[in-house]
């Protein structure tokens, strides 16, 4: 429907909002890269074309949140939680458009201000030990939160635990 004189591809298809040329599609993936979150890693159109999360790497990100535990008071993560996290370092390095989101949460013991701090301590020690295994800091966004999102109660020793977390969501775009 555009002239040949008008048309920027005149040898292929292409809409006139686009001058008559297809739109690009830089990973093939079949969205085309105007819509494409993520122009150079292949997804499904369902996830806006990015890649979606394997079971496997979610059920890594799962144990390696059920396993982070610190020294109390202290952002010094303890030798159990360090092969889980080894785990999500390997999905990270194998993954180099991932980022990862690491959120830290404290219970209400202490002031509000120090909570903070220590969640905040939190989330870089957890970057800190990732870049130790290879893992690019700026793909590894920090968020503390402190004590101002509990799961549970703070007025039992095991709803201070459970409140005492650092998530992580892994982002694919």
């Amino acid at each position: 429907g555009i002239k040949d004189i008008e048309d920027k591809c005149p040898e292929v298809k292409g809409p006139l909002a686009n001058e008559g040329c297809p739109y690009a599609d830089t990973d093939g993936d079949g969205v085309i890269d105007k819509e494409d979150k993520c122009v150079s890693t292949p997804g499904p159109a369902s996830n806006e074309g990015c890649p979606e999360l394997k079971e496997e790497e979610k059920e890594a990100i799962q144990i390696a949140f059920d396993n982070l535990q610190f020294v109390t008071s202290k952002s010094i993560i303890k030798t159990i939680s360090y092969e889980s996290l080894q785990n999500l370092a390997t999905i990270m390095k194998a993954n180099p458009t991932y980022k990862l989101k690491v959120t830290g949460h404290t219970d209400s013991v202490g002031s509000a201000e120090s909570n903070l701090v220590l969640s905040q301590s939190r989330a870089q020690a957890v970057q800190t030990f990732l870049y130790g295994k290879g893992v690019q800091k700026s793909r590894i966004l920090l968020e503390a939160k402190g004590e101002t999102m509990p799961i549970a109660t703070n007025d039992t020793p095991e709803g201070r635990q459970e409140n005492r977390r650092v998530e992580f969501e892994l982002l694919t775009k």
